[in-house]
């Protein structure tokens, strides 16, 4: 083939071919025609025999070969990898031969002037290359001088955009034509034969690029040395080459066409000439641009740095990890902190509006390149040494993920990146502390905690190392083994344990396991005292922070620990701290536990000051939607429900801005422009705060005029905030609650018939933001409450809600709407569960109430993994210890003389678990237990016509309840399995599905939270069914309840509360048995059962004869429940409490019964509708 060609064209092309690649070194550079290798002598003596005429461009080609020899003589490779002592910043003496060097390259030099007479071009590029390197630069910007426009270089070379078909635009080499195609550079190895690209080597396009990007490339560095006092100079002629250097990355391919990618033939080592200079020509502007260049601005030549950085990753695309690794770290660590400046710079964008995350793209890809380049150019530490360039990398993704908003689900990729560096780093504290906070924000609080404890490990043994050594070292040996290096400041110590301190707070509170929760929080407390050890007292910011989470620890220990000897002496030291840490240092996390401090029941109660503080921390951080949540609450307990209404709108509105699904600014204000709460408004779709929403008030640079060294990435991390940003996960669920409590502040003022359709845009609402399963799927939720409706008129025929059986008539007040019930159309029946006679006392309070304190349910927390009691544990012939007759299914085990020994063993495992309860009320039941009675939280309503949504139903699919389907584990079929149960103990429950995040997937782990908030949402709308009487609808509403989560204890006690309201006493009882079955410490369910004994024991009692001995047994049971109860989870609880009181009386303990009630009114005053533990939390 090369013969068919013919040997002159065969030879040009081996040239370029070896001229192209920069094999200077390599002593078998090219092929002969017969396909044999040739060394460099040889190549060019063929050449000069079969290509008469051009001696000259043989000439250039030796002495290029020959100064490229040189130049790298004192270097690992011909790629100039080193990096000067100065830094990589400073150009120094790159490209420059050493002293000892230059008389050879000025034989060169010399050499070459001899054949200048030519006149081309590349003698006069080739000419400037030798004067810069024997450090001549005014010579060398003489010689480029003289090359014909080579400022036409910045032009656009290739009109077209295709590979192989822009036209020549170099002179025909070796003919007399001065003609030039579209540009005037005459090159002495460009072919007329054929219209060729950049990437065609072959022609000599290729090199032709080479030597216009070397002469740029000269003139930038010699303007460099000659004008150190205006770099502009050099810099604009660095952005010359961009259009040059566009062209060269559009046109070659990442492998070269027709061409495997071996490591002979890949487009790197084809072209590396080329990328070398190309490389150090974008560097050395990058460099420059850095120090000129504003980079929050885009116009003009603040532009052009960011046209280098595109350029320079775009080509880098074609570069090996260990080409010139030095130099593109640094390069990329400038890119990344350009990209992180620019995004904190840029004003937030309109809430709604799509955000454009290509930035983002862009930094992750650099990343990636960054991590592929140091996975090879690093390794693993030596003893006493650190990976500091690895540790590097991870404060740039970390600090890049926060630019870009530090969203939880958005931090994956950081944590693979930080993984990756776990295996070229040992035991590095940096990447253990990023982990510990990425882990917990994105959902796995368990990991979190291992790395959390790692970190506290590996830091405080190298502190203690460093310590002996200090002790023990002399001056000689001071440092040399190492000790000390992995020690982190102070400041970061002291932020990362005062975060991981608040982590384990807030995971003791929600650990369903009463032992794991108390561990929990007593770590937290050991970490805190640990974070003291190096708190700095100037530092007011860092010590407010540990006085904050010191105080939020404290109220942790006295939930979890549930001690009624410490629990007063917590309360009163937790708000000791949060009033000396808001004078060390306000914040509105402060100010916001200061307001539940204030509101919680004690001596320190203090409703108006709780709402001073709940206003501040509105105004401090208007974005938390649990600030508005908690400051509405307040507002009710303190009868302002006008108030506590705008309010809610408010957080409502900018929940939806947070979650970018609204346009719309939070609105409620008054005509004055404040909101009528005192609440100072604000512009919440252009935020004033934050990383995002502040203009820098003077240029934003890269690096300073006379840095030699890169700043520590660690500076672009922003400082801790007082708590993790919530997930999506958590603002979903924190925007449910403020609408649950919406809901239920308009029934307490209008009533069940006020809500209306808002109870049908609670669930589309819910809908339009999750999808929890097919039948959940989106806008259905809504249409499938109206079939439950429709479905239950159709079960009843039509019945009229006043019918006596199918729909019975609720006192429609939500105040009393779950403490006693009426039947309709019987005037004078009374429940055998509320007799007229046991009313309860009318509380004195400011609100308009007029019955007795009132218990109310609210959807409960998760099933617990706790031991459970069997129905057998009231056995009874029936409640009032007589025999029922009734055909139907019966709760109680048969009466007789078989079954006292059973009742005497289940009682004795009743007061058992009585005796214990102490350890085994957990949180969770706290937090359901104080959902219990406040002010009918927990109801929603629903008007007594629906409106007519069959047109929306389509073709919905639809899940039968279990209710329905299933025979021995259903609600109806459930009373007769648990009366079947032989004696305690039970065999243990089956593990609820919800397990830890460490076995289940996070999407697994959502989707079940979703379920749960949507089961508990069923839930509502059954209790505001059967407050307006709608029995048969609330019914429906449970069963959708049960579909959606079976392991809900809150669907059992809403069942109950719907058999009370039929006068079905037996099965409601077996219905809060099994809510107690799945959580043993349900405060709801505790109460309510004991609710039922109460009544029975009221109705069986005699006033000469007294209550029956089963009766008598009731009652010393529920007050062993009550008691343990009160001195646990529903220590605040006033129902707890007024339930206890009508025991004692029962049993003539009059001074304890006096007491109970004093201390249930006390707690029923100054109380919100919904209890903050359960809507808000109790720590942030």
């Amino acid at each position: 083939m090369a013969m068919a060609q013919g040997k002159p064209q065969h030879y040009w092309r081996q040239l370029r071919t070896a001229l192209t690649a920069g094999q200077w070194d390599t002593h078998f550079p090219a092929k002969d025609a017969h396909g044999r290798a040739v060394s460099w002598s040889d190549l060019l003596r063929k050449f000069n025999k079969h290509c008469p005429g051009h001696q000259d461009v043989a000439e250039l080609a030796s002495q290029t070969q020959a100064l490229s020899l040189l130049l790298s003589a004192n270097s690992t490779d011909l790629d100039a990898s080193e990096v000067g002592p100065q830094g990589v910043l400073v150009l120094g003496e790159e490209c420059t031969l050493a002293e000892e060097r230059i008389e050879e390259g000025l034989g060169g030099y010399n050499a070459l002037k001899q054949v200048e007479a030519n006149g081309s071009d590349s003698l006069k590029a080739a000419l400037a290359y030798f004067a810069y390197a024997l450090r001549r630069p005014s010579e060398c910007l003489e010689h480029l001088s003289q090359v014909k426009d080579l400022s036409e270089a910045q032009g656009p070379i290739f009109p077209s955009g295709t590979t192989r078909s822009a036209p020549a635009t170099l002179q025909v080499p070796g003919t007399s034509s001065n003609t030039s195609l579209s540009s005037s550079w005459t090159g002495s190895f460009v072919s007329a034969q054929t219209t060729a690209s950049v990437a065609d080597i072959n022609e000599g396009r290729t090199w032709s690029t080479v030597e216009q990007v070397r002469s740029i490339c000269l003139k930038g560095m010699s303007l460099e040395l000659l004008h150190t006092s205006d770099p502009w100079k050099a810099f604009t002629t660095y952005v010359s080459a961009s259009a040059l250097i566009a062209g060269v990355a559009a046109e070659i391919p990442t492998t070269a066409a027709g061409v495997s990618a071996s490591a002979d033939t890949s487009s790197f080592v084809r072209y590396r000439e080329l990328w070398r200079w190309v490389e150090r020509t974008l560097r050395r502007g990058i460099v420059l641009g850095a120090r000129l260049c504003d980079i929050s601005r885009i116009d003009g030549p603040n532009g052009a740095l960011w046209t280098l950085f595109q350029q320079y990753h775009a080509c880098s695309a074609h570069w090996p990890p260990l080409f010139r690794s030095e130099q593109r770290s640094a390069i990329a660590v400038l890119h990344l902190r350009a990209l992180i400046l620019k995004a904190r710079a840029s004003p937030a964008p309109k809430p709604g509006a799509e955000r454009l995350h290509r930035w983002i793209s862009t930094a992750r890809s650099v990343v990636q390149e960054y991590r592929a380049i140091l996975s090879v150019s690093t390794s693993f530490p030596k003893a006493g040494e650190r990976n500091t360039k690895v540790e590097d990398l991870v404060d740039l993704a970390v600090a890049t993920w926060e630019a870009d908003g530090a969203v939880g689900e958005y931090a994956g990729w950081v944590i693979d990146v930080l993984w990756w560096a776990t295996r070229l780093t040992f035991n590095s504290f940096t990447v253990f502390r990023h982990m510990s906070r990425l882990f917990y924000v994105m959902g796995d609080p368990e990991l979190a905690k291992r790395i959390l404890r790692l970190y506290i490990q590996i830091v405080s043994k190298a502190r203690e190392a460093s310590m002996a050594e200090a002790e023990s070292a002399t001056a000689e040996t001071s440092g040399a083994y190492g000790a000390g290096k992995d020690i982190d400041t102070d400041d970061n110590w002291v932020q990362t344990l005062v975060q991981g301190s608040r982590m384990l707070s807030r995971q003791a509170l929600v650990e369903s396991d009463l032992g794991k929760g108390i561990e929990e929080a007593k770590e937290a407390g050991e970490v805190l005292e640990k974070a003291k050890t190096r708190l700095s007292s100037k530092n007011e910011a860092l010590v407010a922070s540990v006085q904050l989470a010191e105080a939020i620890w404290n109220v942790v220990m006295a939930y979890t620990e549930q001690d009624v000897l410490t629990r007063a002496q917590r309360f009163e030291r937790s708000l000791s701290l949060l009033q000396a840490s808001l004078r060390s240092y306000p914040t509105p996390s402060t100010h916001h536990h200061l307001a539940l401090a204030y509101l919680r029941p004690g001596i320190s109660q203090d409703l108006q000051t709780a709402i001073v503080h709940a206003r501040a921390a509105v105004e401090s951080d208007h974005s938390e939607v649990r600030h508005w949540h908690l400051l509405g609450l307040l507002l009710t307990a303190s009868g302002d429900w006008r108030a506590a209404r705008e309010v809610l709108e408010m957080g409502a509105s900018v929940g939806e801005l947070d979650q970018g699904d609204e346009e719309a600014e939070p609105n409620g204000s008054s005509a004055n422009g404040d909101a009528p709460t005192g609440v100072h408004a604000h512009d919440y779709g252009a935020s004033d705060a934050g990383p995002n929403g502040v203009e820098p008030s003077e240029p934003s640079r890269l690096l300073d005029q006379d840095a030699a060294e890169l700043p520590s990435s660690a500076t672009l991390l922003q400082p801790l905030d007082d708590r993790p940003r919530p997930n999506r996960q958590e603002a979903f669920e924190h925007a449910l609650q403020l609408r649950m409590t919406q809901l239920t502040l308009t029934e307490f003022v209008e009533g069940p018939e006020g809500t209306g359709d808002k109870w049908v845009e609670v669930f589309q609402w819910f809908s339009e933001r999750r999808e929890v399963g097919v039948e959940d799927s989106k806008s259905s939720l809504a249409p499938r409450l109206v079939c439950v409706l429709q479905d239950a008129d159709a079960r009843v025929g039509r019945m009229s809600i006043d019918s006596r059986r199918a729909s019975q008539e609720m006192k429609p007040a939500s105040v009393t709407s779950s403490m006693e019930k009426r039947i309709s159309g019987v005037p004078g029946r009374t429940s055998a569960l509320f007799p007229p006679v046991e009313e309860q006392p009318e509380p004195a309070s400011t609100t308009d109430l007029v019955v007795p304190i009132p218990i109310t349910v609210t959807p409960a927390s998760p099933g617990v993994h706790s031991p459970a009691f069997s129905q057998d544990q009231l056995a009874r012939t029936s409640l009032n210890g007589k025999e029922e007759t009734s055909g139907e299914q019966r709760l109680s085990v048969e009466g007789g003389h078989t079954n006292r020994g059973k009742g005497k063993k289940v009682r004795e495992v009743f007061i058992s678990g009585v005796h214990k309860g102490r350890a085994r009320v957990t949180t969770i039941s706290k937090k359901i237990g104080h959902n219990v009675g406040r002010h009918n939280g927990g109801h929603l309503k629903r008007s007594n016509s629906a409106p007519d949504f069959r047109a929306l139903l389509g073709q919905t699919p639809f899940q039968a309840s279990s209710i329905h389907l299933r025979q021995h584990l259903s609600i109806y079929a459930s009373q007769q399995d648990l009366s079947l149960l032989e004696a305690p103990p039970p065999p243990p429950p089956p593990p609820p599905p919800s397990t830890a995040p460490s076995q289940l997937s996070r999407h697994n782990v959502r989707l079940a939270k979703d379920r749960r908030l949507l089961s508990n949402l069923w839930l509502m709308s059954s209790a505001t069914f059967r407050r307006l009487g709608k029995i048969e609808q609330a019914r429906g509403a449970i069963q959708e309840a049960e579909v959606r989560d079976e392991n809900n204890p809150a669907v059992w006690v809403q069942l109950g509360l719907y058999y009370l309201a039929l006068d079905e006493d037996r099965k409601a009882l077996g219905a809060f048995q099994k809510a107690l079955f799945i959580a043993p410490n349900d405060v709801s369910a505790t109460i309510h059962l004991c609710r039922v004994y109460l009544a029975a024991a009221q109705d069986s009692s005699k006033p000469n004869i007294g209550m029956e001995p089963a009766d008598r047994d009731n009652v010393d049971l529920a007050v062993g429940l009550l008691s343990a109860l009160t001195k646990g989870a529903g220590w605040d609880v006033p129902e707890a409490w007024y339930f206890l009181a009508k025991m004692y009386a029962l049993q003539g303990r009059r001074d304890r019964e006096r007491e109970c009630l004093s201390f249930a009114l006390t707690l029923s005053e100054n109380r919100p509708l919904r209890d903050p533990g359960a809507a808000i939390g109790w720590c942030l």
